[in-house]
């Protein structure tokens, strides 16, 4: 996938879009925002459609959806890890 920063505020957000990949449309916002103890907490927010029309919109439903709420899971813990070495 190739992708584009189309939004930016630092230190509150970004937003990177698909520009080339596999997906009819790709939107992934990032916000940071103080924790009150020092860190900061992280939230991610992903759009995301399928191609293919009928059959991308089944496969979101069936595999797509939990598919990539495990990518952004398993990319922040390594995120997390990296940022607190």
């Amino acid at each position: 996938m190739t992708s584009r920063i189309s939004a930016y505020d630092r230190p509150r957000h970004f937003v990177d879009e698909q520009v080339r990949g596999p997906f009819r449309r790709w939107r992934h916002a990032h916000h940071f925002e103080p924790d009150g103890q020092g860190g900061t907490l992280m939230r991610d927010v992903v759009e995301f459609a399928a191609p293919l029309g009928p059959l991308g919109a089944v496969a979101e439903f069936a595999l797509l959806n939990r598919y990539v709420h495990r990518l952004i899971v398993v990319r922040n813990e390594h995120v997390e890890a990296v940022a607190e070495t």
